[in-house]
């Protein structure tokens, strides 16, 4: 969020361009290409994930499998027993899911388009409102507090060619999403002190904790691509710890402690043998 905040200070265009607000279910993130399931990161979805969609999914399951045939679907899988930040309140039952994105080629399709055709196939689909940038940056803690049952809200934009051009490292994409959390507000975004070298010289700097839901959602990011050997800590705790460096280095924070992860971690697998009761 602070990146997208310096962007703007910069492109000055962003401020007044529309946006989107959407729910942030609290889930996994799975997407489809051609009925076939994938992580986010385009691993194959283990087998016991598969049979959660076809849960979550239900009757509708062809039916989200032929709209893949088109169109790469994005969606959150989650529900009371696949919620890694304990927001559960916005979903139904032990497995649901809900459509976030529709992509085309390399671009994503605007909102208004993925809802229409959500209900022609009889799909979930997240919803969401328009606002104003300025609107988001001057008020979105206030924002926030619309989405109590969910992890926060995702804000979209779909600016201008010459616009995005002026975004440094924007991938190749016709959208801008940020995330906005409530773990975010009234958070220092801590002060961590790491050193590195600088011309030969061990300089302080100074980067933001990551937080609890970024961390125990790359745990599940984890599970999605070991299925069951997430109990296996051979397995598990070393894809865990490059899940959680890789989500530290994106959101621009401080890698947390060893026992940090270690704690979260069993955490999550406790809770997992707790519902397998």
């Amino acid at each position: 969020m602070e990146e997208f905040e310096a962007i703007v200070k910069i492109i000055s265009e962003l401020l007044d361009l529309d946006a989107y607000i959407e729910p942030k279910y609290d889930g996994s993130n799975v997407t489809v290409v051609e009925g076939a399931f994938y992580t986010r990161n385009l691993n194959p979805l283990p087998k016991n994930f598969e049979e959660s969609v076809r849960r979550a999914l239900g009757e509708k399951y062809c039916a989200l499998v032929k709209l893949s045939k088109k169109y790469q679907v994005f969606f959150e899988l989650g529900g009371a027993k696949n919620s890694p930040a304990g927001f559960t309140d916005a979903w139904n039952g032990d497995w649901d899911y809900r459509i976030f994105d529709l992509m085309l080629g390399s671009q994503f399709l605007l909102p208004e388009k993925v809802e229409k055709l959500c209900k022609e196939y009889g799909l979930k689909f997240v919803g969401f409102k328009v606002v104003s940038v300025r609107e988001v940056l001057e008020s979105w803690k206030d924002l926030l507090l619309k989405y109590q049952c969910y992890e926060g809200f995702v804000l979209k934009i779909f600016p201008p060619l010459s616009v995005l051009k002026k975004i440094p490292h924007h991938r190749q994409y016709n959208a801008v999403l940020v995330k906005f959390k409530h773990e975010y507000v009234g958070e220092v975004r801590g002060i961590i002190v790491r050193k590195k070298k600088e011309k030969g010289k061990v300089v302080a700097v100074r980067k933001p904790p990551l937080v609890k839901s970024e961390i125990m959602g790359a745990i599940n990011k984890a599970h999605l691509e070991l299925g069951d050997a997430i109990f296996d800590k051979k397995k598990a705790v070393p894809l865990i710890f490059r899940k959680v460096k890789e989500e530290a280095v994106k959101h621009n924070c401080a890698v947390p402690k060893a026992s940090q992860i270690l704690r979260y971690y069993m955490e999550y697998i406790n809770k997992l043998k707790s519902e397998e009761r």
